[in-house]
């Protein structure tokens, strides 16, 4: 799925404090030097943790001076899981988790939004210091936390977002028809347009014609641009205003458009050629058009404030 880094990283700024919370206590309940150095009890951790917290994606545990010690252990559900490297003797030292937990004396820390070169998308990681019995420092284990998965978890969104790819397709499919009649009502006009140059007669009336066509094809054509751009190409966050906010306007902002083109077709067409006799239907469309455009900015009025 798609993702807004810029939302996204405004829901961690909301639920920070809640967010370090939960990590931290996750990362605390694993105690002992026995997962700094056996991988099947790693994998076994993350097997379990994936089932109750499927935001958890990557383990792995790196020795004093950030040299991971073991090949990463990935959730079932990781991203880009084939394309992982097995990172075993890879330098860590730099990462910002080593760097925080080298400065800091809290036994765990957790690390702000960044792009995580593993899964491509935007994690968070959490570092927590193992010690030995002698109380010194024997590692660190580190996990990788996709944000997305875990802003859903935290908001209870589990279940929508899973089922999000069935909606998008059939708004796909509801896009592309109304693209496709917008196509077919265009080349009918072509059609008109063209027999309008070989049979001549009342041009006036053809022409008046033709340009409905296109006008209807180009609204139609708008219409469905805007549910693909909006329901599938766009990443949607639905808990925010904006998003219901700018999908309203666009929509009233296509529908305004046509009804103010065919208000004023209708008045041109009274005008020249039915000798005036819908004249007020066509002023009446168009006091239609202005009250949606006045109910529109004062929508957008209220909604911003």
């Amino acid at each position: 799925m798609r993702q807004n880094h810029l939302r996204l990283i405004e829901n961690y700024q909301q639920y920070e404090q809640a967010i370090h919370r939960l990590l931290a206590s996750m990362m605390t309940s694993f105690s002992g030097t026995t997962l700094l150095s056996d991988r099947e009890a790693q994998a076994g951790v993350m097997n379990r943790l994936s089932r109750y917290y499927p935001f958890a994606e990557l383990m792995y545990s790196v020795d004093i001076n950030g040299v991971q010690l073991m090949d990463t252990v990935c959730s079932p559900g990781v991203s880009y899981r084939q394309q992982r490297e097995p990172g075993k003797g890879r330098d860590r030292s730099h990462r910002p988790y080593m760097l925080i937990a080298r400065n800091t004396d809290n036994q765990v820390c957790v690390t702000d939004p960044y792009l995580s070169c593993a899964t491509h998308q935007l994690a968070i990681s959490s570092i927590q210091a193992v010690h030995d019995s002698e109380g010194n420092v024997a590692g660190y284990l580190v996990m990788n936390f996709n944000l997305q998965r875990l802003i859903s978890y935290l908001k209870g969104d589990q279940i929508r977002a899973g089922i999000h790819p069935i909606f998008q397709s059939i708004y796909a499919a509801i896009g592309g028809m109304l693209v496709l009649v917008s196509m077919l009502l265009i080349y009918a006009a072509g059609v008109s347009l063209w027999k309008a140059f070989q049979l001549g007669g009342d041009v006036t009336t053809r022409s008046f014609g033709i340009v409905i066509l296109i006008t209807l094809g180009l609204a139609i054509f708008d219409l469905g641009k805007t549910i693909l751009e909006e329901e599938v190409l766009a990443h949607k966050d639905i808990h925010h205003h904006d998003t219901s906010r700018r999908t309203i306007t666009r929509f009233m902002s296509a529908i305004v458009i046509a009804v103010s083109i065919e208000s004023l077709l209708l008045m041109f067409k009274s005008l020249l050629v039915d000798s005036g006799g819908h004249v007020l239907n066509a002023v009446w469309m168009l006091m239609a058009a202005v009250a949606l455009l006045m109910s529109l900015g004062v929508y957008l009025k209220l909604s911003k404030e």
